[in-house]
């Protein structure tokens, strides 16, 4: 891929109703964090009456894995002609971000055991994926907590009764289940539960981000 395709035109007379490239690639960093050829810009010159915004998604002339997500700056420069520049970006890679958050835990009674919701601030793992619009994922939702008798809510809750059982074999985590991801989380780099639902978000032209949360059984 040349980072140096420019055009050069050597008098006047010219009637620059071709698009025209006048600078080189310049590389973007866009992402935080991240080092990653994604995305560079590019300055284009063309005769104003001669213009037509392109379609998003078209591949860059010569970095034909980049596509087009935005065109800006316009800036007239005399004769007729304008300069602006055109955005190209590839798929992300994934991200993912490490942090904290407060949350309540589920509190439990097993007839012998039993603890009221636990509030405390936990590690979370913040998963960042990127897609073209086209592509775009299903969205999951947030760990739940389940029962035969149609108890259905987050797992991450301060809903509790005392003794109604909701870490039983009947639930869905049951009170087993639930205390092994605890274990887990406490002796590895597991996150078990989803925090809250998957979210997407528009990134550059037509590519998108899903955003997911997980954090650690408490």
């Amino acid at each position: 891929m040349s980072v140096t395709s420019v055009t050069f035109y050597p008098g006047a007379g010219v009637a620059f109703t071709a698009v025209a490239t006048v600078g080189p690639i310049e590389w973007m960093d866009p992402l935080p964090k991240q080092s990653a050829p994604v995305m560079f810009r590019q300055q284009f010159m063309q005769a104003i009456g001669s213009f037509s915004a392109l379609a998003l998604d078209t591949p860059h002339p010569v970095a034909t894995s980049y596509i087009l997500v935005r065109e800006g700056e316009f800036s007239a420069i005399g004769g007729g002609v304008q300069k602006f520049n055109r955005y190209y970006a590839a798929t992300p890679p994934q991200r993912v971000e490490y942090s904290t958050m407060a949350a309540t835990f589920p509190g439990y009674s097993t007839g012998v055991i039993g603890r009221t919701p636990l509030n405390c601030v936990a590690p979370v793992k913040i998963t960042y994926d990127y897609y073209l619009l086209g592509s775009l994922p299903a969205l999951g939702s947030e760990s739940r907590l389940t029962n035969v008798y149609g108890l259905n809510q987050p797992l991450l809750s301060d809903i509790y009764v005392a003794n109604s059982g909701y870490f039983a074999t009947a639930s869905a985590p049951s009170y087993d289940a639930y205390v092994a991801l605890v274990v887990a989380d406490g002796t590895s780099s597991s996150f078990s539960l989803t925090a809250e639902p998957q979210s997407l978000e528009q990134w550059e032209g037509n590519f998108h981000v899903r955003k997911t949360v997980n954090i650690k059984a408490k």
